[in-house]
């Protein structure tokens, strides 16, 4: 006879008091109680300038201690909000100023401060809302806005901004030095090219500012409607207000097309500006493909008081075509192998050409 095996299923109750169990005898893991290291760093940007989106351009950690390449900073002596006093004088602006430095914090792990040797104000934002004492706190993410207030260039790396951050017996630091800039780049566009809209890879000679700006340059760009036949215009005012207000000493000017018959208009304006004499060299001047202002014909005459002029010019395009000039640096394309078949519409455009100008304006004027 067959046995039977009893094969009753634990109830319900045992069950739940073996789940309860098993419950019971999870072990959590504890929570890492250990202390981050305090970190600390700042970013400054390129100039708020026409045009040009400056927070796409941050200053590189590798050069922000520079003297020359990293952050440069205008000396702040017009009057934007026409007051009839230096904007450095002003302890509130009634508009965003467009001499003041973006700098953004970073600080972790610890209590942070800001800190500055030299001639600087810091503020909270562009139009100046509340003062921000050498020392003070600050916190992560915040932005810091930076006014050179003195009356003259700076020199070495004296003026320096820094931030630390301290928990406990630990502190990192990180500092940005700022020089003042001394020179200035007006670019100037052919007919129908509009600085605003910069970026657009068909509009070459902006492209080159753009380049400058990237590396350092106080760099400002104009269509060639914002200069008249005497060269006054926004672009004559630009460049008077450095020499007269910031005391910059070193300009260059560089154009396409129209632009180039407008360099010529420019530079010979501020020649005739008697208060101008002896306060300035026109250290580069750039015809791409010059025309002369609002006319068909190549631009061939120099302008005045240039101290180095680049003419880069075509031959192949059957109406409008550059030519050479007499005591400029003359490059025509169409000669060469890699811009024989370049034309007026596609010259300033060419990578070819961008980096000579580039390459020469650099040589013959530094950034600060």
């Amino acid at each position: 006879m067959e046995l039977a095996v009893n094969r009753q299923q634990p109830s319900r109750e045992n069950r739940q008091r073996f789940t309860r169990a098993t419950r019971q005898l999870h072990v959590e893991s504890l929570e890492s109680r250990e202390l981050l290291a305090p970190l600390a760093n700042l970013t400054a940007f390129r100039p708020v300038t026409e045009y040009i989106d400056y927070s796409r351009y941050p200053v590189a950690e590798a050069v922000e201690t520079s003297v020359t390449n990293g952050p440069g900073i205008r000396i702040n002596g017009d009057d934007d909000n026409l007051n009839g006093r230096a904007d450095s004088l002003d302890t509130t602006a009634t508009i965003a100023e467009n001499d003041l430095v973006r700098v953004n914090v970073a600080g972790s792990g610890g209590t942070a401060a800001v800190s500055w040797t030299g001639s600087l104000a810091v503020w909270n934002s562009r139009t100046k809302t509340a003062r921000i004492t050498n020392g003070a706190a600050v916190v992560n993410g915040q932005q810091l806005w930076v006014e050179y207030v003195g009356l003259s260039h700076t020199a070495g790396s004296g003026t320096t901004l820094n931030l630390t951050v301290t928990s406990g017996g630990t502190v990192a630091t990180d500092q940005v030095v700022f020089h003042t800039f001394q020179s200035d780049v007006l670019a100037i566009g052919g007919n129908s090219q509009d600085p605003r809209n910069f970026g657009d890879p068909q509009l070459g000679i902006f492209t080159i500012g753009g380049t400058l700006y990237q590396q350092g340059y106080d760099v400002h760009l104009y269509s060639h409607n914002q200069i008249q036949a005497n060269g006054q215009g926004a672009a004559y005012t630009e460049a008077v207000n450095a020499i007269l207000k910031r005391k910059v000493t070193n300009l260059a000017v560089l154009g396409y097309s129209w632009g180039g018959g407008a360099t010529y208009e420019l530079a010979t304006g501020l020649q005739a500006n008697t208060a101008l004499t002896g306060r300035y060299a026109l250290k580069y001047t750039a015809y791409v493909d010059g025309i002369r202002h609002n006319a068909l014909g190549a631009d061939q005459r120099l302008p005045p008081r240039t101290l180095f002029h680049d003419n880069v010019f075509q031959r192949k395009d059957w109406l409008l075509k550059g030519n050479t000039i007499v005591g400029a640096n003359n490059l025509n394309v169409t000669n060469t192998t890699w811009g024989s078949s370049l034309v007026h519409t596609t010259l300033d455009d060419n990578a070819m050409v961008q980096s000579i100008v580039v390459g020469n304006l650099k040589t013959r004027m530094a950034v600060r």
